[in-house]
């Protein structure tokens, strides 16, 4: 791809998603709750331990490690709260992995191709909306893609400054959003050590000069929580990192999980990938309708796919991931937007490169009109934005109320605490009703 190309859409994108990210408010219910929480930090100084208002309580928030919420409460406090403050990390951390995807593909291949994968993953349209977003998910995406393309790059010829970085990404990934972090670094590896029988990768006797790299990152935070938050980290591991997958009640202090169907992963990893992904379909269907209707073709289709991902790494990482979350029901889109760089390196190295270079306009086009206009849409037609710059309201996004005003005062939610505790006891009464009847009048239901 050539650099004026290259430049052009980049900086376009860009700056579309910078100006999204000042002018846009806080309404979506998640943003606003990490927005909030970053905000709170700036407010209080207190960066240790997030808290927001949750259930009409001033709380700890235990659901996720404070990285994300850290630097959006400096950037507030440097900038002033404010929307393009929060947001700002997230777009850094795009940036970040962008460079790293560059530098991987470049060495591999070309400057030329490294420009075009670049300009694939910045045009997908799920990586174009996440880079502005206050929410974990982007910078997981950094640390688990970037540790990985890093990783690739180790396996051509050690370098302490790959090993370095996928050391500090790797902790930064565990105080983002924790131990998934290295499970999705390190299940590729794992896959590509027996594939391709390379355990010397990771058996690799200089990864133990690396190691204090990520117990600095990683570590500190933990143990200061635990002081200062007793039974936070126990949560955190325990139920939001074990329990969530395997159990429907696993103890959710903040909503119960959404459940979709196993296998929806697969689902996602085509959408996080659009509108790049129909080119994969395409190809197939240019094997020729006679072929596809050929047991032959079907029957040796596994056989191809493994020899294409025992010679790409980018591609053998891509299907472990997206395998690795067919196994729970409990896969949001955000999860995989890991494999959004990967598909970008396959697609760059393998694929027709003289096709990309052409499609990578209509892509920027299509991206940029999707993302800008959810967003905009989103802003002023979602019944959310009643909560936004209004009176506090527990029934709309009081989250965005908290981010734009502040910590709500016990006076102002007192009545909704007394409302609540009147709901609480009215549908105590309804249930032990409920049982009684079931008990024939005792109180208690009859065992099944």
């Amino acid at each position: 791809m050539e650099r004026r190309t290259f430049w052009t859409i980049l900086a376009a994108l860009a700056l579309l998603r910078l100006a999204l990210m000042a002018t846009v408010p806080v309404f979506e219910p998640s943003e606003a709750r990490y927005a909030a929480i970053s905000a709170n930090m700036a407010r209080s100084g207190d960066f240790v331990v997030p808290r927001f208002t949750h259930d009409l309580e001033y709380q700890s928030f235990d659901g996720k490690p404070p990285l994300v919420f850290q630097a959006g409460g400096l950037f507030c406090r440097a900038l002033g709260v404010s929307e393009f403050a929060v947001r700002l990390f997230p777009f850094l951390s795009a940036a970040l992995l962008l460079l790293i995807l560059h530098s991987s593909v470049t060495r591999r291949a070309d400057a030329a191709t490294g420009r075009l994968a670049v300009i694939i993953c910045a045009t997908s349209t799920a990586f174009l909306a996440a880079a502005g977003i206050s929410m974990t998910d982007m910078t997981l995406a950094c640390c688990v893609a970037g540790a990985l393309l890093l990783y690739r790059d180790f396996l051509d010829g050690f370098a302490w400054r790959h090993a370095a970085g996928v050391a500090a990404l790797l902790g930064a990934g565990m105080i983002t959003k924790g131990p998934v972090a290295l499970a999705l670094f390190g299940l590729p590896v794992l896959a590509d050590a027996i594939l391709n029988r390379r355990a010397r990768g990771i058996l690799n006797v200089r990864w133990l000069a690396v190691a204090p790299i990520f117990l600095l990152v990683a570590v500190p935070w933990f143990v200061l929580v635990e002081q200062r938050n007793p039974g936070s980290v126990w949560y955190f591991f325990y139920n939001e990192n074990f329990m969530r997958f395997i159990s429907h009640d696993y103890g959710d202090k903040y909503g119960a999980g959404r459940e979709a169907f196993r296998g929806v992963s697969i689902v996602w990893a085509f959408v996080v990938t659009l509108p790049w992904a129909p080119m994969g379909v395409g190809k197939l269907w240019s094997c020729g309708v006679e072929r596809l209707r050929s047991w032959r073709f079907w029957k040796e289709l596994p056989g191809r796919a493994l020899r294409t991902m025992r010679e790409s790494f980018e591609w053998l990482a891509f299907a472990v991931i997206v395998g690795f979350w067919c196994l729970t029901s409990r896969v949001l889109l955000y999860y995989l937007f890991p494999v959004i760089a990967l598909f970008a390196a396959a697609m760059a190295l393998r694929g027709n490169r003289a096709r990309l270079v052409r499609l990578a306009p209509f892509a920027a086009g299509i991206s940029a009109a999707v993302v800008a206009g959810a967003l905009i849409g989103g802003a002023f037609l979602s019944d959310r934005m009643l909560g936004v710059r209004t009176p506090l309201s527990p029934v709309e996004n009081h989250y965005a109320y908290e981010f734009y005003h502040g910590r709500p005062t016990d006076e102002m939610l007192a009545p909704y605490r007394k409302a609540r505790a009147l709901y609480l006891e009215q549908r105590a009464a309804r249930h032990a009703a409920a049982a009684r009847r079931a008990g024939g009048g005792d109180g208690k239901a009859v065992a099944p």
